[in-house]
């Protein structure tokens, strides 16, 4: 298994980012390869789109699509997570540490005839994040932001209401971070751009065939460089029994999204096939509603926390293909600790505090999307607490249901995890934070954290935040709004024509630097 390398902080170690030239930002591209005339590029997903808006994105498969078609601020190094400069050329940052200005790349455009991408783009874009109306499951992440500001075409000043060293994060080519066009939601229509997205990226957006696939097409214009493919293709193999022959026929280029440890195993022996792993920035983990009676108890969440054995899951269910979760954050984070309470798997104990409680045999429903693996792990789960008294009642839904119901925060449980990048604020904010209750995705209504968290970003220095996350990891770990089922290690395959292939640890794919060999 190869690890990961550690995340960027996003700490500022100095007062002023110093700027970074346009062609040092794309320095190491290099000329674009010759490539085969009509070269299609046919990378599998699991699960169909559904919404590709940055201000209501959530699955990986839509954000893996929307990652071709959208550009933001800042971007992850592919490698190394390191943050670096996407179509703003370079930032600073205000002696107080209250104001980023970032300077813009000039002549670039948007798909599909859009026109000019500017400073007004972005305002829209974030402003869009921070206003109500939209019901933003990302609102949380912004909630620093005082103003988003203009000035000039190529220039955009954000104001934060308090120091927040971490902020670089917030602006990064990823969920509430991509940019989109003012022109074109305002043409195409808010309610339509979900599905029919504009962007500044190397790929553009062409067709949704639902049940079957998503074509997009190579942006000649893109900035970092066109494309080495022609036509990228997201083909929608559901089963991976299915995927992984069709990777052996050569009839898909790149099995993303590789969870069967059977399916992991048979790759990796497979002639041609070149399997990758790298350790992943997310959880996965059983959210608990605290407003539902008997989940209001924290004995009860106590109870169900003893109740399911982890380890047999990780080492049974995925024959040790994933990692053990002490809590939200996994090791690729410099902010990760093992030090938080740990509960062991203890049926006795379950049972006990189940009775302590007064709720012994109530019912609990396990909500779950219909995608491997967590439309198979809840059948683990159910048996566990049943073990101990509880009665499961098992509720798997298709992808757009599970959003829909999540959004309404009525579930009594979620099975979910906040697939993103490396930073902590992403599953913190967005599973702990009063700011995140629904229409956000803190599915468990938790608010233990609320005075913890906005001391995250004044802190100056690593060991300060790092130490405050400790604190709040401590915290949530004994409160329990959820349970942390594993850390996730993610798997990716592909064949011997696929060249400059990245894995990243955000569980999406990036097609930019990929070519085919003729």
């Amino acid at each position: 298994m190869t690890t990961a390398p550690p995340s960027n902080s996003g700490l500022i170690s100095r007062r002023h980012i110093l700027a970074v030239p346009a062609a040092a930002a794309l320095a190491g591209l290099g000329p674009t390869p010759a490539r085969a005339e009509g070269a299609t590029l046919r990378v599998r997903i699991g699960s169909d789109i559904g919404n590709l808006d940055p201000a209501r994105i959530f699955q990986i498969e839509n954000q893996t699509v929307a990652g071709q078609v959208f550009s933001g601020l800042l971007k992850y190094d592919q490698k190394t997570n390191k943050i670096v400069p996407d179509i703003a050329t370079s930032w600073a940052v205000s002696d107080d540490g209250l104001t980023y200005t970032f300077k813009l790349r000039q002549g670039v455009t948007f798909h599909k005839n859009y026109g000019p991408f500017t400073s007004d783009d972005v305002k829209f874009s974030f402003d869009r994040i921070l206003d109500p109306a939209a019901a933003s499951s990302y609102a949380g992440q912004f909630a620093d932001v005082q103003s988003v500001a203009a000035p000039d075409p190529d220039t955009v000043v954000i104001t934060l209401k308090g120091r927040n060293s971490g902020f670089p994060h917030k602006v990064t080519a990823f969920n509430q971070g991509w940019l989109l066009s003012r022109k074109a939601v305002g043409e195409i229509g808010a309610d339509k751009i979900a599905l029919n997205p504009i962007g500044t990226g190397p790929f553009v957006f062409e067709k949704w065939t639902p049940g079957s696939e998503v074509r997009l097409s190579a942006n000649p214009s893109y900035f970092g460089g066109a494309p080495k493919i022609d036509v990228l293709l997201f083909k929608l193999i559901k089963d991976e029994t299915a995927a992984a022959i069709a990777l052996e026929n050569n009839e898909i280029d790149i099995f993303f999204a590789l969870q069967q440890p059977e399916i992991i195993a048979r790759l990796r022996q497979a002639k041609g096939i070149t399997l990758m792993d790298r350790d992943a920035n997310h959880t996965l983990n059983l959210m608990l509603n605290m407003t539902i009676k008997p989940l209001d108890d924290l004995r009860v969440r106590q109870a169900i926390m003893y109740a399911v054995n982890r380890k047999a899951i990780i080492d049974g269910f995925f024959k040790g293909t994933k990692g053990t979760a002490y809590n939200v954050l996994t090791p690729s984070f410099v902010e990760y600790t093992e030090d938080v309470p740990v509960y062991g798997f203890d049926r006795a104990k379950a049972a006990a505090l189940l009775k302590e409680a007064g709720a012994e045999g109530f019912t609990l429903d396990l909500v779950a999307p219909g995608l491997a693996p967590y439309d198979k792990i809840v059948v683990p789960i159910a048996a566990d607490i049943s073990a101990v008294g509880i009665k499961p009642n098992i509720k798997v839904l298709d992808r757009g249901a599970y959003g829909q119901a999540r959004s309404k925060g009525e579930i009594m449980t979620a099975l979910t995890a906040v697939v993103g990048p490396p930073d902590p604020d992403t599953p913190i904010l967005t599973l702990f934070a009063r700011k995140s209750w629904p229409p956000g995705l803190n599915t468990s209504h938790y608010a233990g954290v609320e005075d913890l968290l906005p001391k995250v970003g004044p802190a100056q220095t690593e060991a300060d935040r790092k130490a405050i996350y400790k604190q709040i990891l401590a915290k949530s770990m004994t409160d329990l709004p959820l349970v942390p089922l594993y850390a996730d290690h993610l798997f990716m395959a592909h064949t011997a024509n696929v060249q400059g292939l990245v894995q990243n640890s955000l569980f999406t794919v990036d097609c930019s630097t990929v070519s085919l060999k003729a």
